[in-house]
């Protein structure tokens, strides 16, 4: 059976049975772009899909967090 990597944002109740905004007001906070969620590139202007990692989200929810060299890693970007 195949499973998905990604979602958008307005599937991730179907997953997680929590609200969208939950994750939308986390992000760029506790969700970090290019771990929890990716931008695919778009010439719109306007709309901006955004996919959201589930195996990085299930990790976060069980509190797997990443470790501090990682994060300082990430902080250089």
């Amino acid at each position: 059976m195949f499973m998905k990597k990604y979602i958008q944002t307005k599937n991730l109740p179907t997953i997680f049975d929590i609200s969208t905004d939950y994750f939308s007001q986390r992000m760029n906070k506790e969700f970090i772009e290019g771990i929890h969620y990716f931008i695919p590139p778009t010439k719109s202007k306007t709309k901006k899909v955004v996919l959201w990692s589930i195996e990085a989200l299930e990790n976060w929810i069980k509190n797997y967090q990443a470790d501090d060299e990682v994060k300082a890693l990430l902080d250089r970007r």
